[in-house]
């Protein structure tokens, strides 16, 4: 059986050996960010790539090296990523990700998650006092874990991996950490949707639901008396009316934009639920033919996770025969999902997924995706649906079509000055280091790049008919002499995860 996530392993582990130091009397020995202690370039380091010793040790643990890598060699390089972590660690037990003294959650989160799942897999493979020596390198991490949280948005993959880390932690040591597990637990259910789906921000998005996956799996199996089986399963119900006839996944539809596929968390599903056994076969087809965002497409920002996540599905991968039908390739339907703003349409010639909270952005068989509304003034300044809105709505729906009105907001990508990063380098320095003070500037930062409060320039309509599929919209209120565009696939919120390439792509 051909692998689909091995030979992607394979080739991208040069590039994941080649970001750490490896010099013996360097003081960053063991750390993997490149750009920090190589090219100097930067004034921090991003603690990220820490987390690679979790895939690598997967393949140690799982006799998956290429055999002209011997598996001591590896084993050394891991003890010497989880040294390097005491060596980026800030006195609050934080790692850094994209600013100095931010105090990330989400990093101090995954690669405390990694180091612990890494040194779970390889206990035999190094002495009970260097296992122990190690945990205490992870420690300062959860006790952070333990009295932190992000107070900028709920961001379900990134508490996932906190709950999972936690769980971890308290598998190998004993220590009790069951308050911080158990309020993660619940605020991760409390922003749970019946519908299938974890909060990503404002709304569902399949990219980062498929790594929030990757986590709670790992926390169900440690942790199943929190029963998360049911959750589990119904989300990866949800994901397969993202799965789409073309091999692509997600889109601009998704509260995030993103259209990537982290596999180890279906793959250890697979075995329990039909739906993501259909999940994992559409996985491995879309992955070998590179319809879906994967490793190889991945930057440097987001390449550890996704390596992690192809290490350990390449361990899971287990034959599948007789996999239920994805939604995409079933019957006619048509399925509408309340609290995401969604609706899945299935046609004999079309499948098409239109979220109409972002004013009816959409991925379609035969129209390919669009972002939403998209209009220009005579300044040349653009507005745009896509900003996700609670007032837009759902004015007349029949079974082959939808009328959408939603608010034109401003578009304005902000872009880092000599200025701008002074100021904050600034902040980062002096406020941000109080921790109040850090998590309103990170708020203001969101309300700023994310959720942008901008004021409405206008509103419009925008009617989608489903078979054969068309899109007209038309302006209802406008007040400034705006000029609509042609439908097109862009992007109008600040991500980082989106717009990564993959076969298809036309622009």
């Amino acid at each position: 059986m051909q692998s689909a996530y091995l030979s992607s392993v394979h080739a991208t582990l040069p590039r994941v050996l080649s970001l750490f130091d490896t010099n013996p009397i360097s003081a960053m020995k063991g750390v993997g960010d490149r750009y920090r202690w190589a090219w100097k370039g930067s004034d921090f380091t991003n603690g990220t790539f820490q987390g690679a010793a979790h895939g690598l040790a997967s393949l140690v643990a799982n006799n998956l090296l290429p055999e002209n890598i011997p598996h001591a060699v590896i084993v050394k390089r891991i003890e010497d990523m989880i040294s390097g972590v005491g060596n980026i660690t800030r006195s609050n037990g934080s790692l850094d990700e994209i600013m100095p003294f931010e105090s990330s959650y989400c990093v101090t989160a995954l690669v405390a998650f990694d180091i612990l799942s890494a040194l779970r897999l390889l206990k035999r493979h190094m002495t009970t006092s260097r296992w122990v020596e190690h945990h205490a390198t992870v420690r300062p991490l959860i006790n952070f874990i333990l009295h932190s949280r992000e107070s900028h948005g709920i961001i379900s993959n990134h508490l996932a991996a906190g709950a999972a880390a936690l769980a971890l932690w308290k598998t190998a040591t004993g220590d009790d950490v069951n308050s911080a597990l158990v309020s993660t637990i619940s605020l991760i259910e409390e922003h749970y949707s019946p519908e299938g789906w974890f909060l990503e921000y404002e709304g569902p998005d399949p990219g980062y639901q498929s790594l929030a996956l990757d986590y709670l799996t790992v926390l169900n199996e440690l942790a199943p008396e929190h029963h998360l089986s049911p959750l589990l399963s119904q989300a990866a119900n949800f994901l397969t009316y993202m799965a789409h006839p073309d091999g692509s996944f997600g889109g601009l539809y998704g509260s995030r934009n993103t259209r990537f596929l982290y596999p180890a968390g279906i793959e250890t599903l697979a075995s329990s639920s039909e739906a993501a056994t259909s999940l994992a076969a559409f996985s491995r087809k879309a992955h070998l033919k590179n319809s879906v965002v994967g490793l190889l497409a991945m930057d440097e920002a987001n390449l550890i996770p996704m390596f992690n996540s192809f290490c350990r599905a390449s361990a899971l991968e287990k034959p599948i025969l007789g996999a239920p039908l994805l939604p995409c390739h079933s019957r006619p339907f048509t399925k509408t999902f309340p609290d995401a703003g969604l609706i899945v349409h299935r046609t004999q010639t079309n499948y098409s997924i239109v979220n109409w909270r972002k004013g009816g952005a959409f991925y379609s068989t035969s129209a390919g995706s669009d972002g939403g509304s998209l209009a220009i003034d005579s300044r040349g300044k653009y507005y745009t649906t896509q900003i996700s809105r609670k007032n837009s709505q759902i004015i007349s729906q029949d079974t082959n079509s939808v009328l959408i009105e939603a608010p034109l907001l401003r578009y304005k990508m902000l872009y880092p000055s000599p200025i701008s990063m002074i100021l904050l380098r600034g902040l980062c320095l002096t406020a941000m280091r109080i921790k109040f003070l850090n998590g309103l500037i990170k708020k203001l930062l969101v309300l700023l790049l994310i959720k942008r409060t901008t004021r409405e320039a206008g509103r419009c309509r925008r009617h989608i008919q489903f078979e054969p599929f068309t899109v007209k919209d038309s302006l209802v209120e406008n007040d400034i002499g705006l000029e609509l565009l042609p439908l097109q696939s862009f992007y109008a919120v600040h991500m980082a995860s989106q717009g990564y390439w993959q076969s298809g792509d036309k622009s």
